[in-house]
């Protein structure tokens, strides 16, 4: 009875780890912020195992589901410009149809597919693109997804396996998002001078709106005058305004308040560098 029951136990055992094998396309999510934009990449990764990959075990010209098992996935918080089309925020399979100087990259809005012939329909493609291969110098084992070349509003959507790879740009309206969530916060919080302070310096590291950038600094130091960084960024937008007086003047008043304010707290004011260089330009 005890061998009958030992049995059984390692019978059941050994059912529970048969379930649990490595996958030979194992998933990978990737998820990258771009600007105010959160993008993610929903693949599986299959290895090339000695196989010709392109012209073999994916034949050119062919609708590719990129990738292996359930279809690959990409998704956008915002809208998106997507290689040379616009789309809307929202999650789309990507797909690809694959040449030997070229891919044609396909986002579809049908994003729950395992495989082409699950229910795909061209009708529903949102947008393709067609990018130039590039030729590796060294292999790529398994298939690799990923979001590269970050800028506040640009990044490169990289696609490579084997010794292939394709790059698909992808923009954003990064800017034009962020004027609106301070605009927003500014009509919610109107005497809130943070809010003003830090629109204030966006408007200026951006060039824009140097107008009202102005406005909100000179509120803002109106209400603190004795801050240092007050000061320094008025200098700032004085010195984007063309009137390099007017910022030498802020500049040397931001140093002495913040050399002042240092030594009462028995620090050193770390930021007199910034402001020395920032004086040289004018």
């Amino acid at each position: 009875m005890k061998k009958l029951l030992l049995l059984i136990s390692f019978a059941v055992t050994l059912q529970g780890f048969s379930q649990q094998l490595p996958d030979a396309s194992p998933r990978s999510v990737v998820n990258q912020r771009v600007g105010l934009t959160d993008i993610e990449l929903n693949y599986s990764r299959p290895s090339v195992k000695s196989r010709d990959i392109f012209g073999g075990l994916v034949p050119f010209g062919k609708h590719w589901r990129l990738g292996a098992n359930k279809n690959s996935t990409i998704s956008f918080s915002t809208d998106a410009r997507f290689g040379s089309e616009n789309i809307p925020a929202g999650t789309y399979s990507i797909t690809a149809i694959v040449n030997e100087m070229n891919w044609t990259i396909i986002l579809n809005s049908k994003n729950d597919m395992w495989g082409i012939d699950d229910g795909y329909n061209s009708r529903q493609d949102v947008v393709r693109f067609t990018a130039p291969v590039k030729t590796l110098n060294a292999p790529v084992e398994s298939l690799y997804m990923g979001i590269e070349d970050l800028t506040q509003e640009t990044a490169n959507l990289i696609i490579a396996w084997e010794r292939s790879s394709v790059k698909i740009p992808i923009a954003f309206e990064t800017i034009k998002l962020a004027e609106e969530n301070l605009q927003n916060a500014l009509n919610e919080n109107p005497e809130d001078f943070k809010i003003k302070r830090t629109a204030a310096r966006f408007y200026m590291q951006n060039d824009l709106n140097m107008n009202e950038a102005l406005l909100l600094i000179t509120q803002v130091i109106k209400n603190n005058p004795e801050s240092w960084y007050n000061n320094y960024l008025f200098a700032q937008v004085m010195a984007k305004m063309g009137d390099p007086k007017s910022a030498k003047d802020a500049a040397k008043k931001a140093m002495l308040l913040g050399r002042k304010d240092a030594k009462e707290k028995g620090e050193k004011f770390y930021y007199q560098d910034d402001i020395k260089s920032f004086m040289k330009t004018l």
